[in-house]
């Protein structure tokens, strides 16, 4: 079930690259409770100069902000496009002295980037290879000539077709750490690499579902970003939505599901949350496509961005997968929260596949549960949420 500490925040210390730093860390985040292996490998062998400026594409908690900072009085900045992370590096930069050392940035980075203009980049990979390549193709651009690049990942995340890929790009990236199934090269940029701007990636897309073809943009990376997938097509068609209902769409994806809610939801009004840049991104972008002033779009740590609200309807596809293996942590969440943001009598709509146990999940959240749809790979759940009574 969810965790009722899930919202309170950590602190952690350990060895890395033989020193010691102190982190913050919280459910939600990919890897926070122990140093991410890459992470690691990136430490034995880094080397930043004392004027060097200094970017780390897929930040984590801050470890790696946190060795720059001690090395160098250059320009430090920390991206990532989960919001987590971004708060978690600045909470691991405070912890060690090093408030305001570090420009923060909540997501890829390149709005507030200028190429050429960094000595040093790390990217510890995050999952999906298209994801992936955008960000070293992005290092590339914001490296100065001779800057170099720090790679990790590990092998079963697809690291060596990426320092494949950068090799390409750069001229070569040796590998010079490995260990524990994870591997890191560096990438010198060579003087006479012309790059353009690295594009956004966004893409439209269609989808017909509930008697209507729909358009979204959507982005490499996002769940199921090429097509609509069938558990959440599944789940529109299922959902029912009144005209003055107010709808929270939780972990918004692309947007396609608010949107179509905020369609029946005239009279009254849509919130869609996510924790990603890209995801918030393309629901902005997906929203723009049609006239709906009562739908916005809101950052938020499953419900901590509208706590305190109340809801006729809560709909979701949870995600279970954070990175390169299966969390159901935050899925879990999501379900121990809805109940706090439902009205009395608010229903909420979920989808999952059958190998998930939501059924049992949402039955000790809200007391009931109904399965409106079962094909043997995906379930429908409604339940409503009818208020404990104290004795």
């Amino acid at each position: 079930m969810g965790v009722t500490d899930y919202y309170v925040w950590r602190e952690f210390e350990d060895r890395i690259g033989n020193e010691w730093i102190r982190w913050a860390g919280k459910p939600g985040l990919e890897i926070w409770s122990h140093v991410d292996p890459g992470v690691a490998l990136i430490a034995q062998v880094m080397e930043v100069g004392p004027q060097d400026h200094v970017l780390d594409l897929n930040c984590g908690v801050g470890w790696l902000g946190v060795l720059a900072a001690r090395r160098t009085a250059g320009r430090i900045v920390l991206a990532s496009d989960h919001g987590l992370a971004v708060e978690a590096a600045r909470r691991t930069m405070a912890m060690n002295g090093l408030e305001g050392r570090a420009l923060l940035i909540h997501g890829d980075g390149i709005p507030g980037l200028q190429p050429g203009t960094f000595d040093v980049v790390f990217l510890n990979i995050p999952k999906g290879k298209e994801v992936a390549q955008r960000l070293v193709r992005i290092a590339a651009w914001a490296l100065k000539p001779g800057g170099r690049l720090y790679l990790a990942g590990p092998k079963r995340g697809g690291i060596e077709g990426i320092i494949a890929y950068a090799a390409d790009l750069f001229g070569k990236a040796p590998v010079w750490a490995y260990g524990g199934g994870y591997r890191v090269a560096v990438a010198t940029r060579p003087p006479d690499l012309r790059l353009e701007p690295p594009g956004e990636d966004f893409v439209e897309r269609e989808a017909t579902v509930r008697g209507r073809t729909w358009r979204f943009i959507t982005r490499p990376g996002l769940f199921s970003w090429s097509a609509l997938d069938e558990g959440t097509q599944h789940l529109i068609e299922q959902m029912e939505i009144r005209p003055q209902d107010h709808v929270l769409d939780l972990g918004c994806g692309y947007g396609i599901v608010g949107v179509i809610a905020g369609h029946e939801a005239r009279e009254g009004r849509v919130v869609m949350v996510d924790i990603s840049a890209a995801a918030l991104e393309a629901s902005r972008r997906t929203l723009s496509l049609y006239e709906l002033p009562h739908v916005e779009v809101r950052l938020s740590d499953v419900i901590d961005g509208v706590r305190g609200e109340r809801f006729d309807v809560v709909v979701t596809n949870p995600p279970i997968h954070q990175g390169f293996g299966v969390e159901r942590e935050v899925a879990m969440q999501f379900v121990h929260d809805a109940p706090a943001v439902l009205r009395p009598g608010g229903r909420l709509y979920l989808v999952g596949a059958v190998v998930l146990p939501y059924r049992a999940l949402i039955e000790r959240a809200f007391g009931n549960v109904e399965i409106l749809f079962d094909d043997r790979h995906y379930r429908v759940y409604r339940a409503i949420h009818r208020p404990r009574r104290l004795r």
